[in-house]
């Protein structure tokens, strides 16, 4: 009973040993003064709404939901802006020059993607886009929307798969609820094998909701990733109906995109 008794207690050691010695990925997080002395460029679209202003006849209907979406990316820019980045508004017409005095590129859902095409794709800087439209022109899936990329319907869910990644905001793996409404829209990618997925749509574990590059990671194709590389889930209108735990992992997206590889 002796020799079993110690056996025990060398495993319960052992146990502990593992335990204090779990790699530093483990307690991983983002700096979050990262973004302090940083400038991103906040590429949305500028002119629907004032275009819809103007129309004859107005569209009421048309108008709100614009405003709505006008309302979501100020709001967004707001937000990074209490993070400690200086942000500058773009649009669809900005010249890609513009980057070289930049940090950071954000790509809104609120673009036109083909006005967009793939300016972006080569830009040295890091880079996060909600228009899942654009991850094909990114490099970042393949072309082919509904099977690479798409937007679902009433999602409010993601269960996070890769806990342990500075990415995933310190939640715990599984089921999080990151939108106030179930049924809301939710954008998705299935990236390539050198991507990390931190979460996808619930129930579909084949769509991305939130994947991301390291720079010089293999993306679609053989195309290496020129900086850090993100997609995040929203969508139009989806940026004021983030819960805690949605806005947790979106600042945690764009704190890791700007912060130093390891």
């Amino acid at each position: 009973m002796s020799i079993q008794r110690t056996g025990l207690q060398v495993s319960a050691a052992l146990a502990l040993l593992v335990i204090s010695f779990q790699p530093t990925a483990w307690a991983a997080t983002v700096n979050p003064n990262a973004a302090h002395g940083k400038k991103v460029l906040y590429v949305y679209n500028q002119i629907k709404l004032e275009k819809a202003r103007t129309a004859e006849p107005t569209d009421p209907k048309r108008i709100a939901q614009l405003e709505s979406w006008r309302k979501n990316d100020e709001d967004a820019m707001q937000f990074l802006r209490s993070l400690g980045f200086t942000v500058t508004g773009a649009n669809e017409a900005t010249p890609v020059e513009a980057v070289k005095t930049e940090d950071f590129v954000i790509i809104s859902e609120t673009v036109d993607a083909v006005d967009v095409g793939t300016k972006y794709r080569y830009v040295t800087v890091p880079l996060l886009t909600f228009e899942n439209d654009l991850l094909g022109e990114l490099g970042m899936t393949a072309l082919k929307n509904g099977r690479d990329y798409g937007t679902d319907d009433d999602q409010r869910f993601i269960w996070l798969v890769n806990a342990p990644h500075p990415l995933a905001a310190g939640l715990a793996a599984g089921i999080q609820n990151v939108l106030t409404d179930e049924h809301c829209k939710m954008n998705w990618g299935k990236p390539g094998l050198g991507a990390v997925t931190i979460a996808t749509l619930r129930g579909e574990p084949e769509k991305a909701a939130i994947f991301a590059y390291e720079k010089g990671a293999t993306m679609n194709g053989e195309f290496l990733a020129p900086a850090r590389r993100v997609s995040f889930l929203l969508w139009q209108d989806t940026f004021d109906q983030m819960r805690p735990e949605g806005l947790a992992l979106f600042k945690a997206a764009v704190l890791w995109a700007v912060s130093p590889a390891e």
